[in-house]
This record gives C-alpha cells, sequence and structure tokens, in this order.
C-alpha cells in the first residue's frame, strides 16, 4: 500500500533540496565565470595606461544570486568603468574637452580620437567555464537527490 501523504512529504523535502541546489549552482556558476574571466583579463604594462595594471582583473565582481523557485540571476562583471570598453572595443572621443589627454610611458598624449580593438576576456571566461559549471550542477542535482 502506498502512503500518499508520505510520499507527498518526501517529495515536497526533495522539492526543497532540489530548489537550494539550484541557487547553489547559479551561485557556483557566477563565481566560476569570475575566477575564469579575471584569469583573461587584460593587466596592462605600468605607465601604457591611465589605472594601475591589473585594476580591470580585480573589479571583475559578483552579484547574486537573487530570485527563488527555480530561477536564479547572478550577476559577473567589471566594475571600473572602462570594463565594458576594453571588452567590446570602440572608438572613444572627448566628451566635455576638444582633445583626449594621457600619459603613455612618462609622454603626455594629446588627441582627438582613440580605437580600441576589442578583448572580449569575460566572453572568453564564460566559454572556459562551461564544463566547470556543468559538473559542478550535475554534482549539486546529484547531492540534492540522495541526500
Amino acid at each position: 500500500m502506498i502512503k500518499v501523504a508520505a510520499t507527498i512529504a518526501a517529495m515536497k523535502v526533495l522539492g526543497a533540496r532540489v530548489e537550494e541546489a539550484t541557487r547553489q549552482i547559479a551561485a557556483d556558476a557566477a563565481h566560476i565565470v569570475q575566477a575564469e574571466s579575471m584569469m583573461e583579463a587584460p593587466v596592462g604594462v605600468y605607465g601604457n595606461a591611465t589605472n594601475m595594471p591589473g585594476d580591470l582583473r580585480r573589479s571583475i565582481d559578483v552579484e547574486g544570486p537573487t530570485g527563488g523557485e527555480g530561477t536564479y540571476l547572478a550577476r559577473v562583471g567589471p566594475t571600473v568603468i572602462y570594463g565594458r570598453q576594453r571588452e567590446l572595443g570602440g572608438d572613444i572621443y572627448p566628451k566635455n574637452v576638444s582633445l583626449l589627454r594621457f600619459t603613455k610611458f612618462g609622454e603626455t598624449v594629446f588627441t582627438a580620437h582613440v580605437h580600441q580593438d576589442p578583448n572580449p576576456y569575460m566572453l572568453r571566461g564564460e566559454m572556459a567555464s562551461l564544463v566547470k559549471i556543468e559538473a559542478t550542477a550535475r554534482a549539486r542535482v546529484a547531492e540534492a537527490i540522495v541526500a
């Protein structure tokens, strides 16, 4: 004889464990992408950058996860203002002055325009993370089911 009430209670417990595993998978995935993206981020050379070498790498941060009921979101990305520019590339023009001004290897440079090629470090970090994320997700779900 099947005890329906006990089966329903057991399924609710299993559901709660899988829910927590899902939240943990989102957190794990975000931190894996963070670590891989930090390894991929360009570091720069002292004297050839407006920021200290490694600032971009150190700025890659994780927010979250947030959400619930099986749907979670975590954000991973740089917090420095130029992070998106480095990822996507593009042109840089002065906003409130006629020329851009920066120092390159001790020399002051004035120019009306700078083009920066894309360096998709976040994309490379994400792609490098996929196998690790899948393995982590499988382990978390298996642990939730077996527990």
